[in-house]
């Protein structure tokens, strides 16, 4: 049996779990909103061995051979919690034991929570620059009189952008400008990535499924993608053949984080050269295939399938 946990609205899983059952898998989707509001969880953790029931079926971890730790959604603590501590205390309860469940309790994992929630940005950037990707230069600040020095120290040639991306709105990444400066005080309220920019033709998003690599070339010359390639739909796309040393260092960097899959992405300067910006464990792969034909769907199936 093959477990994704995702939410129900996930198209994502649907497509996956759906490949898989054509193959003759079984597939079971689950969602952390399903816990504490009917669905049970028991764990052994010294026997590596446990079981969750959702809506009467038992599934016992012996029987499940592969896990996709996709988007799990929120545990939702059952309405007759009231109190707001007691409330918070539930959750935080529930997403414990599962994420232990869910890391001890599997053969394969599509990747381990702990090594999705380790995968900062702050640690992405300094794993990459070590592995030997081009890393542009970085700051990660609240304070607003550092913020206003690097900013001078490009002439403004900088973005800024967030480390994680909020449930309830779509955070694009934004050049530094005046109006910037004027509202810096605000930063002690909240940290930001402030990031040299780096001008160029196109941007990479490399898909990773274990040991391969799905690369396309997303065209940035003109329109929304110019800055942020996910504004421009229109955008051309296509496959992408990455340097093998590049290939190499991404590898390795997927190996020290400890991560089976993610979406990288990065940039082409004008002058040829890859820089290295991010990496999503949970990242979207659907719109890729889709406009270029890798068959990324195909190779992640294969991953979970492996026996």
């Amino acid at each position: 049996m093959i477990l994704i946990l995702s939410s129900s609205a996930d198209i994502h899983a649907k497509h996956i779990a759906n490949l898989l059952r054509q193959r003759g898998r079984e597939v079971v989707c689950v969602s952390r909103e399903d816990f504490g509001n009917g669905a049970s969880l028991s764990l052994c953790p010294e026997a590596q061995r446990g079981s969750i029931t959702i809506d009467g079926t038992r599934i016992v971890s012996d029987d499940i051979s592969a896990v996709w730790y996709r988007r799990p959604g929120r545990v939702r603590a059952a309405s007759v919690i009231t109190d707001e501590l007691d409330r918070s205390f539930t959750e935080n309860e529930w997403a414990q034991i599962l994420d232990g469940f869910f890391a001890v309790a599997s053969r394969r994992n599509v990747s381990s929570p702990w090594k999705q929630r380790a995968a900062t940005k702050p640690l992405q950037l300094s794993i990459a620059s070590r592995v030997g990707l081009r890393v542009p230069k970085t700051l990660f600040t609240s304070d607003p009189a550092e913020a206003l020095a690097f900013a001078a120290e490009y002439e403004g040639a900088i973005v800024h952008k967030a480390m994680t991306a909020p449930s309830n709105q779509f955070v694009d990444t934004r050049v530094w400008s005046s109006a910037d400066a004027q509202i810096i005080g605000d930063l002690p309220l909240c940290p930001t990535i402030f990031q040299q920019q780096i001008r160029g033709p196109a941007d990479v998003r490399a898909t990773i499924v274990g040991p391969q690599i799905f690369s396309a070339s997303i065209s940035t010359g003109s329109g929304g993608a110019c800055v942020d390639s996910r504004l421009d739909t229109d955008a051309i796309c296509s496959p992408y053949q990455l340097p093998g040393d590049v290939e190499s260092a991404i590898l390795r960097l997927m190996d020290e984080l400890g991560l089976v899959f993610g979406t990288i992405d990065l940039k082409v300067a004008d002058n040829g050269e890859l820089f290295f910006l991010e990496i999503n464990p949970q990242g979207q792969f659907l719109y890729i295939e889709i406009r270029t034909g890798l068959p990324i769907s195909r190779a992640l199936a294969d991953f979970l399938a492996y026996d």
